[in-house]
């Protein structure tokens, strides 16, 4: 698939409703998208939800766990209301 846009940690898209993070150890480029006004984060694989809690996923999945802990701990200060994992489904505060 050809790339349409080329995205850095912090670029905002989506006509500045977006905030791209870079959310790297999972996968090397992963990034999860933050949506300031609607207090949401799309945390992909950056994120799962066991026992009512944000968690890194299966570390054994993880290129790099201390780097998917750093992403883990950046996407929680956002203080987002709602995070939407890939595993486990959405988070609420």
């Amino acid at each position: 698939v050809s790339i349409d846009e080329k995205v850095h940690d912090g670029d905002w898209i989506l006509d500045n409703e977006c905030r791209v993070i870079a959310t790297p150890g999972h996968t090397s480029g992963h990034i999860s998208l933050y949506f300031p006004r609607l207090k949401s984060v799309i945390a992909g694989d950056a994120a799962v939800i066991e026992n009512h809690e944000l968690l890194i996923a299966n570390p054994h999945f993880c290129l790099n766990v201390e780097k998917a802990e750093q992403s883990l701990r950046k996407i929680k200060d956002l203080k987002a209301e709602n995070y939407y994992c890939y595993h486990g489904g959405t988070f609420t505060l």
